[in-house]
């Protein structure tokens, strides 16, 4: 495994691997690909989103996956992938925090709603594959969404709040729309 994969099995702050982290990880039987289905299951059974608007704007990117796992509650795509992500790395798989923005939104959205979701990259058997935690799903392909950064987590990427990624978001969309004209 080469420095670049290896880098990826260490914790960023936000998914830094807590003594409950593991103890739910070592429950976990099964591996390669069917481990990432159990976790996956796992994070979809016990994780549940909220409706409530000031629970979200209180908490989001403001979590480390272990305090996401306690409230068993989530303000949405990041922090699924955050507490997946921490599990993955528990169990020894390589995963990126990748960062995406809708594409829609970069061609004609607008400032006041954010289109964005976050995904994971997990190496298993030699090969990448793109996971998305708040579906539970593998996917073959980003299809409507560009990657915007990858990292540790959100924290290691630069986005410790809203308005971190909206900046960051409506900088990177100038730049995508200057590269398209």
């Amino acid at each position: 495994m080469n420095k670049q994969i290896k880098k990826y099995l260490k914790s960023g702050q936000q998914t830094e691997i807590t003594p409950k982290i593991i103890e739910i990880a070592s429950t976990f039987k099964n591996e390669g690909l069917e481990l990432i289905f159990e976790m996956l299951q796992w994070v979809q059974k016990n994780i549940k989103d909220t409706d409530s608007v000031e629970f979200k704007k209180k908490f989001f990117r403001k979590r480390t996956a272990d305090e996401i796992i306690k409230s068993k509650v989530t303000t949405g795509c990041t922090d699924y992938a955050l507490v997946f992500i921490a599990f993955a790395r528990v169990r020894k798989i390589p995963t990126v925090y990748v960062e995406a923005i809708r594409r829609k939104w970069l061609d004609i959205g607008d400032e006041k709603y954010i289109e964005g979701h976050i995904f994971a990259e997990c190496f298993i058997d030699s090969k990448w594959y793109i996971v998305n935690p708040e579906e539970g799903a593998i996917q073959i392909a980003y299809h409507q969404f560009v990657i915007f950064d990858k990292g540790l987590d959100s924290w290691n990427i630069g986005i410790k709040k809203f308005n971190d990624l909206k900046n960051k978001f409506l900088k990177f969309k100038e730049e995508y729309r200057k590269k398209k004209s």
